[in-house]
């Protein structure tokens, strides 16, 4: 039976694929947070538009009724203004939290291509006195041929 092995290069992989996962769901946040804000200006807007068309009528001189058309109007903008701050807030929280969690994806990855990274400059270290070694070897089998054979005064040397 094969032996279990599980390479940096596939950890590497799958942190790359858990940042990515993480990097999509913040974008996500992001874009419906986004919608939030876009809403509350849209209803900023309505309300302020409502405001300014119930003065104006007022300053005509219009009927009750027709003003508190506009009350309600500009009541109701109101409050679903209330409850799209609280639900941007939330949104706000949440896109904190999930930055926060890319964050350490992030991190952990370049925990793995730094690990990576020491490896092969170990890996380079090795194969450099690897090499040393080998060519001490070469002068040493030189060195023992050439005084094995007489060439060479093993006084002198």
């Amino acid at each position: 039976m094969k032996a279990f092995k599980f390479s940096l290069k596939r950890v590497q992989t799958y942190k790359g694929q858990i940042l990515d996962k993480e990097k999509r769901t913040l974008g996500i946040f992001i874009r419906q947070r986004d919608e939030i804000i876009d809403k509350i200006r849209i209803l900023e807007h309505f309300r302020d538009t409502k405001a300014a068309e119930a003065f104006e009528k007022q300053r005509e001189g219009v009927g009750v009724q027709e003003l508190l058309s506009f009350s309600y109007l500009i009541e109701n903008a109101r409050a679903q203004l209330k409850m799209a701050r609280i639900e941007l807030q939330r949104a706000e929280e949440t896109v904190e939290n999930q930055r926060r969690v890319v964050v350490a994806a992030y991190q952990e990855k370049t925990g793995m291509d730094r690990l990576e990274e020491k490896q092969e400059e170990e890996h380079r270290l090795l194969a450099a006195k690897f090499e040393e070694n080998e060519v001490m070897q070469v002068i040493s089998n030189k060195w023992a041929d050439r005084t094995g054979a007489g060439d060479i005064n093993p006084e002198i040397a």
